[in-house]
């Protein structure tokens, strides 16, 4: 049954001299009583004041609704009104009235979800991409570094240089990606330790094959061009193969990075596909040139 629901954000605001404010909850009107929402923590509230008292606050928020039971057996059961006559709760007051619709119980608490996660949740931290540290991926980069293709950490694909730790989706990230014209996506399996195994080595390259099929559904069939760096025992290459083959067979480049023959063939790929960052002498010679006075034809 459609139902249309307001409501206002509890804000707790302690005053004095800073007469700073949070949002710590949010109160929805019904027509029998009031739901008061308060987060399951409320640590938020020391960046206010470390003296305020979680319990005493969920106190205070928790008396709204025996205050507003009174309002309404007083007769009173328009909602700007029951606000006006609640009034402020110590340090807690209201914000400007909102509405929202829903059809179901499932459909009110996913609206209230949502009014918190906007409204009154802190913000998430942002997420920290954690790249793949191995041998091989740091020779990689050293690699293109020298080149002066490899990206700087401000910088991404718009720079047309090649970037790490590219996201492609959850959980699926690409060690690195460049684009020129099409997207490059290149993934790195490096089992070449005496400790490594087959299995880890099936494992890895599954999951670099993943993040290569990844690419290839966002950016289509012909918008990427995939690569798979490997340097294996040569019992281990061996042994995960099948898998190799797979992955190749799905549309990636196989680079054994054993063969320094493939190496410089994919550096020199690489290099040719990115702008590379300017030296200190192309730097001036650029700004010479754009200082010299332009001459005027007669």
């Amino acid at each position: 049954m459609d139902r249309s629901f307001k409501f206002s954000i509890l804000r707790l605001s302690p005053g004095g001299v800073r007469d700073e404010r949070i949002n710590i909850g949010a109160v929805i009107f019904g027509d029998d009583g009031v739901d008061v929402r308060l987060p399951t923590r409320l640590d938020k509230i020391r960046v206010i004041s470390a003296a305020l008292d979680q319990e005493a606050v969920r106190d205070i928020a928790r008396a709204i609704g025996d205050r507003d039971d009174e309002i309404r057996a007083a007769g009173i059961s328009n909602v700007e009104a029951r606000i006006s006559a609640i009034g402020s709760f110590g340090p807690i007051n209201f914000s400007e009235i909102g509405m929202f619709r829903c059809e179901s119980t499932k459909d009110y608490e996913a609206r209230v979800a949502a009014i918190f996660q906007s409204i009154v949740d802190p913000e998430p931290a942002p997420k920290v991409l954690r790249g793949k540290r191995s041998r091989l991926l740091t020779q990689l980069k050293r690699a293109l570094r020298s080149e002066r293709v490899l990206a700087r950490r401000d910088e991404d694909l718009r720079s047309h240089r090649i970037v790490s730790n590219y996201e492609l989706a959850e959980g699926l990230v690409a060690d690195l990606a460049l684009k020129n014209g099409v997207m490059h996506i290149v993934e790195t399996v490096d089992v070449s330790s005496e400790d490594a195994s087959p299995r880890r080595a099936v494992a890895d390259i599954a999951v670099s094959a993943l993040v290569l099929e990844q690419a290839r559904i966002n950016y289509g069939e012909h918008g990427a061009r995939t690569r798979l760096v490997y340097n294996a025992m040569p019992s281990v290459e061996m042994a995960a193969q099948t898998c190799l083959d797979a992955a190749a067979h799905q549309g990636a480049d196989l680079i054994n990075w054993a063969s320094a023959a493939d190496q410089i063939k994919l550096i020199s790929a690489l290099a040719d596909l990115a702008t590379p960052t300017e030296t200190a002498a192309e730097r001036r010679r650029r700004l010479q040139h754009q200082d010299l006075p332009k001459l005027k034809l007669a």
